[in-house]
């Protein structure tokens, strides 16, 4: 018998890939792993995971301030 998943492809690149693979020991929703940039996730922990990915990205990128900003001006 044929089993039907709904599920989503998500492109990305390997970095984010492995983000994603990490995260997924903890939710089990990636279906399958496609290649090296694609994965097939489960469509219902799509938003879930966008949510996560933007925190997990926001924690790891550097912004700078005001201050930095005006002293590398000067």
């Amino acid at each position: 018998m044929v089993k039907a998943v709904k599920g989503v492809l998500l492109e990305c690149d390997p970095t984010v890939k492995q983000i994603v693979l990490n995260l997924n020991e903890r939710g089990n929703f990636v279906i399958e792993d496609l290649d090296e940039t694609h994965l097939f996730v489960e469509a219902s922990c799509v938003q879930e995971l966008q949510y996560e990915l933007d925190r997990i990205l926001d924690e790891n990128s550097y912004t700078i301030s005001a201050e930095e900003r005006d002293s590398r001006k000067n």
